[in-house]
């Protein structure tokens, strides 16, 4: 057998140690639960025993009858923010008249930018819209159009930020914009944003969030947007708690994409897992809608229970990251428990969780 000469032991003991460290920091090692047990499964039956069809963006998908979604604020149309409440018609009308009472008697800093509400637009007896002041210390020329609409049983609340130099006491102001390079044509965003706004509400229908469109459009907490003209960008996210035991959150958006894939940003993220002492139970392509998705389940001791390796849930999965557009919207799927109890499932069961959830997601019937 050849023999190494001493003087290249140590270098080549210090390359083996250095790839130990590599492989140790930046390979994934996946320890896949076992298979279910009849226990579990049952277990794992019991919650799925009944299910319902959820809309989200232009998918649809199933959950436990006992997931309800709860987060009812954060859909963005085009950068029209838009918020859903179901209300009695009573309560709405209440809501506006104490909104309107409110901005009517707020003031500004600066005295040149009263009133701070600058205008009223009724649009019918269900919808307003106010244009005013952000805040009582910025220019007034920069401002929110705030628009509240009652359909359905639902109080919809949208909020498209404008910028307007069209009065002649911000006419130094629009000498400094233009004199720092910005176009006339882009000093004037209200016209354009009051008549998209407008439009976005005429648009706006309530729904239960069991309920299923039928007509091209997208869905959002509580409601529905029925397509217009044009192919706009849209961001949506549902969270869905889970008895104190998990969350899960689904998220689409139709421009949020990234060059590389998740799994391709590996060498990114493995640092972190290694330090949380993650383990992964699976790792790799998958199909979710019908798309290829890059999926990545991991769990780690969390700071309420450091001894159990499952603790923490970090389980991900995103589906077009690399081809988002209006008709190939981003799914991004997380399981979690942040600052919650260890969960109360085996990894197997939270695996067939998972997996019964995001296999169902599909695109909607004449979503587009």
């Amino acid at each position: 057998m050849k023999k190494f000469p001493l003087p290249l032991l140590v270098p080549l003991a210090m390359l083996l140690l250095a790839a130990g460290l590599y492989i140790h920091h930046y390979v994934t090692f996946v320890h896949a639960p076992a298979a279910l047990t009849d226990k579990e499964k049952h277990m794992v039956d019991t919650l799925f025993a009944t299910t319902k069809l959820q809309c989200v963006g232009r998918y649809v998908f199933e959950v436990p009858a006992s997931f309800e979604n709860t987060l009812t604020d954060r859909a963005e149309i085009n950068q029209v923010r838009i918020s859903s409440k179901r209300l009695y018609r009573p309560a709405f009308e209440q809501r506006i008249r104490l909104r309107e009472q409110e901005l009517k008697s707020s003031h500004t800093v600066a005295p040149i930018d009263q009133p701070f509400l600058k205008q009223v637009y009724r649009v019918s007896e269900d919808a307003v819209i106010f244009d005013r002041n952000r805040n009582g210390s910025e220019g007034g020329y920069g401002r929110t159009l705030e628009g509240h609409v009652y359909v359905d049983g639902v109080a919809f609340t949208l909020i498209q930020e404008i910028f307007d130099l069209s009065d002649p006491k911000y006419q130094q102001d629009k000498e400094d914009f233009i004199r720092a390079g910005f176009r006339v044509g882009s000093l004037n965003t209200k016209p354009a944003k009051l008549a998209e706004l407008q439009s976005l509400m005429s648009r706006l229908s309530g729904r239960k969030n069991d309920e299923v469109p039928t007509q091209p459009g997208t869905c959002i907490s509580e409601g529905f947007i029925r397509d217009g003209g044009g192919k706009p960008n849209e961001d949506i996210t549902f969270v869905y708690p889970h008895n104190q035991v998990f969350s899960l959150l689904v998220s689409t958006n139709t421009s949020l994409g990234d060059t590389s894939s998740m799994l391709e940003r590996s060498h990114e993220i493995q640092p972190y897992l290694t330090a949380i002492k993650a383990k992964t139970l699976r790792k790799g392509k998958t199909q979710i809608a019908g798309f290829e998705a890059d999926e990545w389940l991991n769990t780690a001791p969390s700071e309420e229970a450091p001894r159990h390796p499952s603790g923490q849930l970090l389980f991900n999965a995103i589906a077009n990251e690399k081809i988002v557009d209006f008709r190939h919207p981003i799914i991004d799927l997380t399981l979690s428990n942040y600052a919650l109890p260890p969960p109360a499932y085996s990894d197997a069961e939270l695996v067939e969780i998972w997996d019964r959830i995001t296999r169902s997601f599909r695109i909607r019937n004449n979503a587009f």
